[in-house]
């Protein structure tokens, strides 16, 4: 049975992943034992071998993965026992004396062994003789030989009393030595001043403190720091949670203001006598909120730390509040301390204004309201359903600029409406994005219909205007400061425009949007009960949440936010799970409750006109039929194989910022003149554009073309029969290039004499816009490269060019930072995609003004 159980391969069920530098004689144990290794982090992988847990990898491995994550020395001592061991006593978060070699002094034999245990457990080294290779020195005395060999080293032996130890298993991290030296220790004796008579006492020692006294002082000084800080939070917050445990969260400064019992070889003195002048200033103390929630995982139980989505509303003796009425913002800042509060600059929307009749006042309706968009009897055409409503658009110009005002206005009049330059008594719908106007206070007074681009979007879809019923479609209640920007939010079991309008109701709300999970989300909104989100989100107790929730925050109703999350928010698999619950808005709703009833003069204006376009559009419509060529033909107008380009002579052509109809045109006509056109800007000899603008083809095509010209290149080109000189049409948007800071001329001159990105590496995180596949075209056109896997922190400091510069470099955003902080914690720079886009308008890499700052 023996032999049997020796041919066994020892490792043969494990799948591993080497994180870091491993001794290769660990890898040479676990191929001997039948291991197999793979070369990427994956659901595979069985086992992950890291000494070091400050590696991007391992958070990887730990956060996103959830492997078995173990040191070195699983290894070597499961070979060594003949079997595997338990897999959580070698995990490195455990290891907090990595690099540490002890030498104990003055300490009685048992206490040395029990130090020498504790160190090693944890990942450290002891030695009996002090020598140059001693990190640490473990004495409670400030005399002996080795005590005064340490001091001649300097700095390089740090010089520590047994508490070090203790405290540092205690916290699970390596505490600060200097607050540990022996030179802060004292005795009781030395502080306090000595009767002149000494009282009658039973005791053989005095001066020592007994196991009652301590106890006693140890009460006494958690009394006080309760004390201390629960005054403190009535400074910061004007109240505190009657039931919430006040969790101290102690450092070795105040953490020595009691005698310890089980130090090893603890002399008879104590940290609670350290002179002010040695001690560090003691750090600002933090309350955790009332009764951290149970969904968090216990490592943020133990280090106090907050799920973003917190328990900010609840309140012991705090009164019920009134079903599907918003707060005051009074009540609103007494019951959100944190962040979570109506923002101080907001005006609250005015009541509901309805006009009294004559001499009495009336009565609050009770019956459910209907709402209305046109009159019923008016029978409209589709395309006409904006016949009769007058528009008066604020506060858009400063965010979508005056062409897209323009378009909107366009588009409005296509489809029967007006705009007017000016708010009047002809106005019927204001179209504003937030409710901090002037504008939409007063049109809210006067009964107006008050929505967005959103709602006007979403009705142009239809083809009818119909009342607000989805959140978005409401002028939103926040100003600048958004209440929750602390909440990281993902999206599952959503797709296309569902999910595109969430994730404009969570930039609605301030808070961020991450397309992967990790234990970091605060909240998942799911669209139905299923999925690996759906299930991963149970199994780390994330809340698991509705629209409705959202749409509700969205509203400015900030109860949603209360912990534990209500049964209605929890519900999925709403049929129409985006409608809005009117109910929560009705004084915005007061100008739907009247039909909006069309003239006859509005109809004789314009019903004409819709007919003459019909006509017109229809004509078109017959005469692009006649003209257009077979779909063989129109085949041959485009190129797309790199073989074909490679052999060319003539001019490879691109265009962009052109309506279709006209780039069809432009087509016929380079094709006419014996030339290829494309719709691959990596092929292209010519990009030819009306103006410097962003986007996809002019992000790639301007590190491969030979030309940038305007349409007057084509047109010159079809008036001469042949393709002419370029010169005279190259591209010239001086407003643009300033705007951008570039020259395109320099521009398309230094990409055609070196490759930008030549020799670079970039890793682009998850959440960065442009997506990865965008920001991977440019790149490579650009002669960079993309990577799959994220490169450790060695690469990133190693990796640079002769000048210093990084040649790996991170690309992120706001939303993923958190994910990196080991490349923070390591002064490594990291870059928003501006690093790419902006980089390749100007041909320059810049690593200062694109680096984002995260202090």
């Amino acid at each position: 049975m023996a032999s049997q159980e020796s041919d066994e391969p020892l490792f043969k069920d494990v799948t591993y992943y080497i994180v870091g530098d491993i001794d290769s004689e660990v890898i040479d144990l676990l191929n001997d034992g039948g291991a197999k290794k793979d070369s990427y982090l994956s659901e595979m992988v069985s086992h992950v071998i890291a000494d070091d847990c400050t590696q991007s990898e391992y958070s990887e491995a730990k956060e996103l993965f959830e492997l078995p994550v173990v040191t070195s020395d699983w290894v070597r001592l499961s070979v060594t026992c003949k079997k595997q061991l338990d897999l959580t006593l070698f995990s490195p978060d455990e290891v907090i004396f990595s690099g540490v070699i002890a030498c104990c002094s003055q300490l009685k034999p048992d206490d040395t062994n029990a130090l020498w245990a504790m160190l090693t457990a944890k990942g450290g080294r002891c030695r009996q003789t002090l020598d140059k290779q001693c990190t640490h020195l473990i004495t409670g005395d400030k005399h002996g030989a080795k005590y005064e060999e340490a001091i001649k080293h300097g700095g390089a032996i740090k010089i520590v009393c047994p508490d070090w130890v203790t405290d540092s298993l205690e916290k699970k991290e390596r505490q600060d030595e200097a607050l540990y030296h022996p030179n802060l220790l004292k005795s009781p004796t030395d502080s306090a001043t000595p009767p002149s008579t000494p009282p009658p006492t039973v005791r053989s020692s005095p001066s020592e403190p007994t196991p009652m006294d301590i106890e006693q002082q140890e009460e006494h000084a958690k009394q006080q720091a309760k004390l201390k800080l629960k005054a403190q939070a009535l400074q910061q917050h004007g109240r505190i949670h009657q039931k919430q445990e006040v969790a101290v969260s102690r450092t070795p400064a105040n953490q020595g203001t009691r005698p310890r019992q089980k130090s090893p070889g603890r002399p008879p003195q104590s940290h609670m006598s350290r002179s002010p002048a040695a001690m560090p200033p003691i750090p600002h103390m933090q309350i955790p909120p009332l009764g951290l929630p149970s969904f968090l995982p216990p490592e943020m139980q133990r280090m106090g730390m907050q799920r973003p989505l917190r328990n900010i509303t609840n309140k012991a003796d705090q009164p019920q509040s009134i079903p599907g009425m918003m707060l005051s913002p009074n009540k609103m800042n007494q019951r959100m301390p944190f962040n979570a509060a109506i923002p101080p600059g907001h005006r609250p929307p005015p009541p509901r204004y309805v006009p009294p009749p004559m001499g009495q006042s009336r009565p609050p309706i009770s019956m459910p309201t209907t709402y209305w968009g046109h009159d019923p009897s008016d029978n409209l055409p589709p395309e006409m359903c904006l016949l009769g409503c007058v528009f008066y658009i604020t506060d858009y110009l400063k965010i979508v600029g005056q062409p897209q005002i323009d378009n909107w206005k366009k588009v409005i009049e296509q489809h029967g409406g007006q705009v007017d330059p000016a708010y009047s008594n002809r106005v019927t719908h204001l179209l504003c994005a937030t409710q901090h106007t002037d504008v939409f206070h007063i049109a809210l007074k006067d009964q107006r219909r008050v929505v967005t681009a959103f709602w006007l979007n979403d009705v142009l879809v239809k083809k009818k205007m119909l009342p607000p019923w989805q959140a978005l479609h409401l002028p939103i209640i926040y100003g600048e400061t958004k209440p929750c920007n602390n909440q990281i939010l993902c999206v599952t079991n959503f797709d296309g425009e569902e999910r595109l309008r969430i994730k404009q109701m969570i930039n609605a709300i301030g808070a961020k949007y991450t397309g992967y999970m990790t234990h970091g989300n605060s909240a998942i909104i799911c669209g139905r009960s299923d999925g690996k989100k759906y299930d991963k989100a149970n199994e780390w107790k994330i809340p698991v949440v509705n629209v409705q929730w959202l749409s509700d925050l969205v509203l400015g109703h900030l109860e949603a936010l209360k912990l534990p999350v209500s049964p209605k928010y929890r519900f999925l698999g709403h049929e129409n799970q985006f409608n809005l619950d009117l109910s929560k808005v009705l004084h915005l709703m007061v100008g739907w409750q009247v039909p909006l009833k069309i003239q006859k003069e509005t109809w004789k204006k314009f019903m004409p006109n819709q007919k003459a376009r019909q006509a017109q559009q229809s004509q078109e419509n017959e005469l692009h039929k006649d003209i257009s060529e077979p779909a063989v033909k129109k085949q041959k107008l485009s190129i797309e194989d790199p073989t074909i380009l490679q052999n060319a002579t003539q001019p490879v052509i691109i265009f962009t910022g052109f309506p279709k109809g006209q780039v069809k045109k432009f087509q016929m006509i380079v094709s006419q003149l014996g030339g290829l056109s494309t719709e691959n800007p990596r092929l292209c000899t010519h990009l030819v554009a009306p103006s410097l603008s962003r986007t996809m083809k002019f992000f790639i095509a301007i590190n491969v073309c030979q030309h940038i010209v305007t349409q007057e290149w084509i047109e010159a080109c079809m008036a001469q029969g042949t393709f002419v000189d370029e010169t005279p049409y190259k591209l010239r948007d001086a407003a643009t290039e300033k705007a951008m800071g570039c020259v395109l001329d320099d521009s398309l001159m230094r990409a055609q004499t070196k490759k930008l990105f030549e020799g670079m590496s970039f890793y682009i995180s998850p959440s960065v816009s442009p997506p990865l596949s965008d920001l991977k075209k440019i790149v490579e056109a650009a002669g960079g490269k993309v990577l799959k896997q994220r490169p450790n922190l060695l690469t990133f400091t190693e990796h640079k060019d002769e000048n210093g510069n990084m040649k790996t470099v991170m690309i992120t955003c706001e939303n993923d930072v958190m994910l990196y902080k080991d490349l923070i914690a390591k002064d490594i720079a990291i870059y928003n995609a501006e690093f790419i886009l902006t980089g390749v308008m100007r041909q320059t890499v810049d690593f200062k003004v694109f680096q984002i700052d995260v202090h």
